[in-house]
């Protein structure tokens, strides 16, 4: 029983010391002929990079971003919002130029012209706007720059708390495939004795 314990121990030791790694050494230690170093304080900037591209490419562009606010429900209540603070504003101003009937008159054309152009007027603006943003926002230039800027244990607290379970898992994991290992041994050593 002693083989498959130290085996698990092993394991389970073993998984932990690979995931510490993962974060630390923050600073390269020289080792004389390596220098050891944690993978994410290493690899940092391609890390951010490569999340960066990942956010651009798979999970929100701007194109997709203006797909889902230009939307027939979404130019519908753009133009119910223009038309009131347009009719609220032409309500305060008209009557200060024009006599009273004739504001009203204005008023109306106008919410009809509104009414008639806006849907056209709104689609314009937002393609205007997606090609603008497109050509003026990287995306992954901002994903990589906010990731780069974080602390590096301000990082590691991030993922530790995101996947705090799943490396628990890792580690207790090692220990019992360390304790299976160990019966295996313990099972050849009984099947096949040395002497």
């Amino acid at each position: 029983l002693a083989l498959p314990v130290i085996s698990a121990f092993i394991g389970y030791i073993t998984n932990v010391v690979a995931i510490r790694l993962l974060f630390w050494p923050k600073k390269p230690i020289n080792l004389g002929l390596f220098s050891l170093q944690g993978v994410l304080p290493k690899r940092q900037e391609q890390i951010a990079s490569s999340i960066g591209q990942l956010v651009d490419q798979e999970l929100l562009s701007i194109d997709e971003l203006f797909d889902k606010i230009n939307t027939p429900e979404i130019r519908e209540t753009l133009t119910d919002k223009i038309g009131g603070i347009l009719k609220e504003r032409l309500s305060e101003l008209l009557p200060r130029i024009v006599p009273d009937r004739i504001s009203r008159k204005i008023g109306e054309v106008l919410e009809k012209i509104l009414r008639q152009e806006a849907a056209n007027i709104i689609r314009q603006s937002m393609d205007a706007g997606s090609k603008y943003l497109n050509e003026e926002v990287n995306i992954q230039q901002m994903v990589e720059d906010k990731i780069n800027a974080f602390d590096l244990d301000e990082l590691e607290k991030m993922i530790r708390g995101v996947t705090s379970n799943e490396l628990t898992f890792i580690e207790i994991l090692g220990g019992v495939l360390g304790f299976i290992i160990g019966l295996l041994q313990v099972a050849i050593l009984l099947l096949f004795p040395l002497t």
